[in-house]
């Protein structure tokens, strides 16, 4: 095992930094996206170039187009330590809370209420104040305005028998803090409501790992973790079976797909799982072993 990091064969794995342009910057504001190597372009022009067909078909380039997705949904899910039928792709994160909001709205009545933190970005947090205009009420969970921290003694006053759900971040990138999600999810638990949580600031860093987080929901970025622009989102079984489906009505069986609206973009969801490749081959270049998900 090396114990120093070989900079020089990460660098050689992104093809950004051959460019001379590109090659010239180091981005410090990671929440714009990361650079992306080439074990994900590789598979995003592989599929485009010889699998650009509809997946799901009994020949050999559209056997092999599904196969592909299989295989980015599997290693996917392990990057949550879920199951893969209990992950959805979307075009950001953005986009899969609003589909969540949709699916959800129906099973609350006027006068339910939503918590949302003053710490959130607008992907989580957006969606469920523009419910305020169909009855549910929504309640703030304030910043402490020195720390700009989360007090979360401030629930017992926030949460009531009514909440039915409440929206959080894992981790802020504002605050530099790791929110104690867990402690939060059973507390909401408590009253029957749901928590959703937006990892996009912390899958940067960390795994997450669903199961000891005890969320309902947990979504992230890709595109901030070296891979293609698109969304990835952990819907526990229980909520999954519980929202009306919202993907097209022959898809209906297929939990994975329950808040897929339409079509998804095959390619990049097949070469998400060039992520996990990268990250095998950095560690197989510094003898770790076991070190993917």
């Amino acid at each position: 095992m090396t114990s120093a990091l070989d900079v020089g064969f990460v660098r050689d794995q992104f093809p950004a930094f051959r460019h001379p342009e590109t090659g010239r910057w180091a981005h410090l504001e990671n929440a714009g996206g990361s650079y992306v190597p080439r074990h994900v372009i590789d598979l995003l022009v592989d599929l485009f170039s010889h699998r650009k067909v509809q997946p799901g078909w009994d020949f050999a380039a559209s056997r092999a187009a599904a196969a592909a997705m299989d295989r980015a949904r599997h290693v996917m899910a392990a990057t949550f330590a879920a199951d893969p039928d209990h992950i959805h792709f979307g075009p950001s994160t953005s986009q899969n809370t609003y589909v969540l909001a949709h699916a959800m709205r129906p099973m609350w009545d006027e006068g339910d209420e939503i918590v949302v933190t003053e710490q959130d970005h607008e992907a989580n947090s957006g969606v469920w104040r523009r419910l305020a205009s169909t009855g549910i009420v929504v309640k703030e969970w304030p910043v402490d305005p020195v720390s700009g921290l989360l007090d979360v003694a401030a629930l017992d006053e926030l949460v009531t028998d009514r909440t039915r759900l409440l929206a959080m971040t894992h981790a802020s990138n504002v605050a530099a803090t790791i929110n104690p999600v867990a402690l939060v999810a059973e507390k909401v638990h408590s009253v029957g409501g749901h928590v959703v949580v937006d990892g996009v600031s912390y899958a940067p860093h960390a795994l997450p790992d669903v199961g000891e987080l005890g969320c309902d929901v947990y979504l992230y970025s890709a595109y901030k973790t070296f891979g293609p622009h698109v969304g990835m989102m952990y819907t526990s079984p229980a909520l999954l079976e519980a929202v009306p489906h919202q993907g097209h009505y022959f898809n209906e069986a297929d939990p994975s797909t329950r808040l897929t609206p339409a079509g998804p973009d095959h390619a990049v969801i097949g070469a998400t799982a060039g992520i996990v490749d990268y990250h095998e081959a950095v560690a197989s270049h510094h003898g770790v072993d076991g070190a993917s998900p």
